[in-house]
């Protein structure tokens, strides 16, 4: 039976539901005190075979998850979390984070990635540079759509469209940083322009996620990732977006 309960501070008023799924007891205990005491409501949960059915019955604002856990791999579920529910923040919580650790995190889709242990401070900020990075886009689903040439981005149904192809369902990260390419089309945006877009001013290795994320909107987006046409690199620079095929200089 899966360790599943739910913390409550009575004393506040919930809005911000978070989902900790964690095999770590320690971790666990000080999350079960910490969240909680700023006004969270917590469900703590250590097996990760319950998350899937747990999510299609609650309402779960962000999820701090844990690589190493029994029965599913953390990145695995990330990524199943991913494809039924785009528009749940997922931060990770492990205990190894080098850069590799975190591209592979980046990778399946994580918000942010943070190293164990962790100072407790710094956890909150991000927790609320993410939630402040999806409620964000909460705001401003009222139906406003990017174009640019015979290509669209939704903002209000997180959905990418060009000819050819069905709408393409974004995550609200994804659908920032191609936002602000597409607002810039046929103009260079930098690495660190894109990363403050994106996660404000707490990334340490933005380039790299940077990287990250873009290659992931290739493989949504580009027929071919390989040999974009719509997201260039541009050596030195940064990326670019373009609605059609330029001869200028640039990488796939």
């Amino acid at each position: 039976m899966a360790n599943l309960h739910s913390i409550r501070n009575g004393a506040k008023a919930m809005t911000t539901h978070v989902l900790v799924i964690q095999d770590d007891p320690t971790t666990s205990k000080l999350l079960g005190f910490l969240l909680p005491e700023k006004g969270y409501q917590v469900t703590m949960l250590a097996d990760p075979r319950a998350v899937v059915p747990l999510l299609r019955e609650k309402t779960i604002n962000l999820i701090l998850l844990d690589v190493a856990l029994p029965y599913i791999d953390g990145l695995t579920l990330c990524a199943t979390i991913r494809s039924e529910h785009p528009d749940i923040p997922v931060i990770f919580l492990a205990e190894r984070a080098t850069v590799r650790d975190k591209v592979a995190g980046f990778s399946q889709g994580a918000d942010d990635y943070i190293g164990k242990p962790f100072e407790p401070n710094e956890l909150l900020a991000r927790i609320r540079a993410v939630l402040h990075r999806y409620r964000w886009v909460e705001r401003n689903r009222s139906g406003t759509v990017v174009t640019v040439g015979d290509t669209s981005l939704d903002l209000g149904k997180l959905q990418f469209t060009a000819p050819a192809h069905r709408p393409i369902l974004l995550t609200p990260t994804e659908m920032k940083l191609l936002e602000c390419l597409m607002r810039n089309a046929n103009a260079v945006v930098s690495r660190k322009t894109l990363i403050e877009r994106t996660h404000g001013d707490l990334s340490a290795d933005g380039s790299n996620r940077t990287d990250v994320y873009i290659r992931r909107l290739r493989k949504k987006i580009e027929a071919n990732p390989d040999n974009p046409r719509f997201i260039h690199t541009i050596r030195g620079m940064g990326y670019v977006y373009r609605d059609a095929r330029s001869e200028e200089e640039c990488i796939g």
